[in-house]
């Protein structure tokens, strides 16, 4: 096998040219294939972030509850935002909770009583979605507390919390009392503790945030809740835990994001299936490339093949040189358009930015997909390798040296 490495680096050694139009055919796809899919990783990932990144991937409620959508449009595809009107509440939402506390998959739990009302100051009447959490747990999944823009992350109490937008139309600041009243007629009269900014301007308009008990009096919800949201680890296993904890716990009615956000679902598989589709037919060009060069040198090195059989060298040898060939072309290329891909992405990150200087969004290098880049690169170097390395077995050193 020595010989066969011998012979094949002083071919890829004498033949300069051909060997560096290959590795370049080689760099610049490995560097396109690694630049596209850690494009469109980070923009999907960006995406994802945006759109579920702080809300619930999965929501627990009592089968006959009613849920109600809101559409919520901070992109093209939007995202939904689900809470119900009661016709019961979860009674045994503590149990649940117990149960699936421990559950490595699940991130973040956290209990919540919806309603629906409005805010009243002065002659402007606003409607509103209150939501009865407890900070500590929902600060898990909605990122409260750092997202105040005035005041303090305080409930308990007649203390709330609201958007920024709605403290706006209603002309308060963080220490004001407002005026909240439900879709029952209750009403009382509540300290702003805080004013937060979610991101997203409905939401902004609309939520007011105070603590489960002062909910619960205030909506008439007993010792019900209305939901249990959840985050978990993976996002896209979202459907196969909703079933789960929808088999443990069969009187609930659960719901994953991935069916309240179909068109998400479909916007992102389309990138995949593109990103794939390119992919493919860089590797094909790049295969395609290294196998035509590789044949040319097959007929150039003819007469040295020929010498080499005629030494004695048998057929199975003579093809491995141009298999090695083809697998240090394909590693050397690869590691190369690999740097390349990775430097090209960072260049990416650092020239196109946001008016306020950020990155347009991030981009993060998967080792895993490098990993498999590097092996098909490889391998499309042996695949390109192998129809010469066969023609050159088939050579005749008689002929091969009388005519060459």
């Amino acid at each position: 096998m020595w010989f066969e490495w011998k012979v094949a680096v002083r071919f890829l050694y004498t033949g300069k040219l051909q060997t560096l139009l290959i590795l370049a055919g080689i760099v610049i796809g490995v560097a396109v294939q690694v630049f596209l899919g850690s494009l469109i990783g980070g923009l999907q990932q960006d995406l994802i972030n945006q759109t579920i990144g702080s809300s619930p991937h999965v929501m627990m409620m009592a089968e006959d509850a009613l849920p109600r959508a809101i559409r919520v449009s901070d992109n093209d595809l939007g995202r939904t935002v689900t809470f119900t009107v009661r016709d019961r509440g979860l009674s045994n939402w503590q149990n649940i909770v117990n149960s699936i506390e421990g559950d490595e998959e699940i991130t973040a739990i956290s209990p919540t009583i919806t309603g629906s009302g409005f805010a009243i100051r002065g002659q402007k009447n606003q409607p509103i979605v209150f939501r009865g959490i407890d900070l500590d747990r929902a600060d898990e999944i909605y990122r409260i507390s750092p997202r105040l823009v005035e005041g303090e992350a305080l409930l308990g109490g007649n203390n709330v919390l609201l958007g920024r937008e709605l403290a706006e139309e209603l002309n308060l600041r963080a220490g004001d009392t407002v005026q909240l009243r439900t879709g029952d007629g209750v009403q009382d009269r509540f300290r702003v503790s805080g004013i937060f900014n979610l991101g997203n301007q409905d939401l902004n308009e609309s939520w007011v945030f105070l603590s489960l008990p002062r909910s619960a009096t205030l909506l008439n919800q007993g010792s019900d809740i209305s939901t249990i949201e959840l985050q978990i680890a993976d996002v896209f296993a979202s459907n196969d835990i909703a079933e789960r904890l929808k088999e443990s716990w069969p009187a609930t009615s659960v719901e994953s994001w991935q069916q309240s956000n179909e068109d998400l679902l479909t916007a992102l598989q389309s990138q995949s299936s593109s990103s794939l589709v390119i992919q493919f037919f860089v590797i094909v060009a790049v295969t395609l490339g290294i196998s035509s060069v590789l044949a040319v040198s097959v007929v150039q090195k003819s007469r040295q093949i020929g010498i080499l059989k005629a030494m004695g060298t048998n057929r199975k040898r003579v093809g491995r040189i141009f298999l090695i060939q083809g697998f240090l072309l394909g590693a050397i290329g690869a590691v190369l358009g690999i740097l390349t891909g990775i430097g090209l992405s960072q260049l990416f990150v650092n020239l196109v930015r946001t008016p306020a200087g950020d990155p347009l969004f991030p981009i993060e290098v998967d080792p895993i997909f490098i990993g498999i880049s590097f092996l098909i690169a490889t391998f499309a170097g042996m695949l390109a390798a192998l129809i010469p390395a066969r023609n050159s077995a088939k050579l005749n050193p008689i002929e091969v040296i009388q005519n060459g």
